[in-house]
């Protein structure tokens, strides 16, 4: 975290020395406040000191404040939590950043261009299926679904914003030698229950912008051009948010790039789906709820109307670590406990993780699973070399 922060404050810091060699005096004081602030926070991060509370007129300080007041150190009961003691879901989404502007853009941006010919395969691979009579549906489900489970690789907040080589999903015939790292594969049961939806509702709770946004929104347009799925909800970020968070603008400035693309699939695409959310089939929501240090076993008591939204979905997607890791509340649960009970009374609708391990939180194993894992690599739950493919539904489903 100190890492990240010191790229934000060398970014804000030049864009300070702009603004003064500018003359834009107000700009420019508002830069060095936000400065101040963030060197604070980096302090306080390095030197283990209590959570502070947040300063902002947003209507989620509320929520957020008293939460940080109720956080107790794992470490001493009697101490407030602090950045190496409190519960790592609440310390790490504690680190909100500025208003309207995004740290990160660039990065953003920057992780797109560095996999343009994965994204330029992947996209060919698409136009081709869009073009052709569809063979066998099945089949293409499986390869699509694989390619946005592969695409989480593409996090940055794990490399402190650094763009990683070998992120990009790779080509079709890469998928099936990744087969074996998928450790958890429930993809047959989530086609069960795809393949009878038709003309209904798909959601899904976005993790990454760049190459990943990209697989989701392929896997999405196949669904839709395969008549699994009638419109698709996009669950983005409100703020910027763990460096490669997708947000509403991240997904639009994507499709306007793709757009203007010299790669006539990748224009074709970005027209295509600028086209989806004017018409409908696309809808990109948001939800405070999204940034919240909360799991989702509590998004009924906080957030109602975001579950009773969700509700509304024939199956929900949820990409990625954080995600997953929300979903099962970061508890320390043994390997083998089922995803059904680990998600704690969260299932509004069916529901489907899409993760590469990237945190110490797994469940949903076969009994000696885990240390058969362990012995062909160590760092297993971390690396984002495994994957997982994990359903649940409610039971009336």
């Amino acid at each position: 975290m100190p890492v990240i922060l010191t790229k934000v404050i060398d970014l804000v810091h030049r864009r300070t020395s702009s603004f003064s060699e500018g003359n834009q005096q107000e700009l420019m004081n508002d830069s060095k406040e936000v400065l101040a602030k963030l060197s604070k926070l980096r302090y306080e991060i390095k030197t283990d000191k209590p959570l502070a509370l947040v300063e902002d007129d947003e209507l989620d300080a509320s929520i957020w404040n008293e939460t940080i007041k109720h956080s107790k150190s794992l470490v001493d009961k009697d101490k407030t939590a602090s950045s190496f003691s409190g519960a790592w879901l609440v310390v790490e989404c504690h680190i909100k950043l500025h208003q309207n502007f995004d740290p990160f853009e660039e990065q953003k941006k920057t992780s797109f261009i560095e996999l343009q010919n994965s994204a330029i395969s992947l996209a060919q691979f698409l136009c081709q299926t869009l073009d052709a009579t569809l063979g066998n549906v099945k089949t293409l489900f499986d390869v699509f679904l694989q390619f946005c489970l592969w695409g989480n690789r593409c996090d940055l907040s794990i490399s402190s914003g650094e763009i990683q080589a070998g992120q990009g999903a790779g080509q079709t015939d890469h998928l099936q030698r990744m087969k074996d790292k998928i450790i958890v594969d429930n993809l047959e049961d989530v086609w069960n229950v795809v393949h009878k939806i038709g003309n209904e509702r798909v959601d899904f709770v976005l993790d990454n912008s760049g190459f990943e946004l990209f697989t989701d929104l392929c896997f999405a347009e196949f669904l839709l051009h395969a008549k699994l799925a009638g419109n698709i909800h996009f669950h983005t970020k409100q703020i910027p948010w763990f460096v490669s968070d997708a947000s509403k603008k991240d997904l639009l400035s994507m499709l306007e790039e793709m757009k203007s693309s010299s790669n006539e699939c990748l224009s074709q695409l970005g027209e295509r789906w600028l086209k989806r959310i004017q018409e409908g089939s696309f809808v990109i929501q948001s939800h405070k709820f999204w940034t919240l240090a909360q799991d989702y076993s509590e998004m009924k008591s906080i957030a109602s109307d975001l579950y009773q939204d969700l509700s509304q979905a024939k199956v929900v997607f949820f990409k990625g670590d954080l995600n997953y890791r929300k979903l099962v509340g970061d508890r320390k649960w043994p390997h083998t406990t089922p995803f059904s009970e680990a998600l704690w009374g969260f299932l509004p609708a069916p529901l489907c993780s899409l993760r590469t391990l990237k945190a110490d939180v797994q469940v949903g194993l076969l009994p000696g699973q885990d240390n058969k894992i362990q012995a062909e690599s160590k760092d297993w739950m971390t690396s984002g070399n495994y994957a997982i493919i994990q359903y649940a539904c409610p039971i009336q489903a």
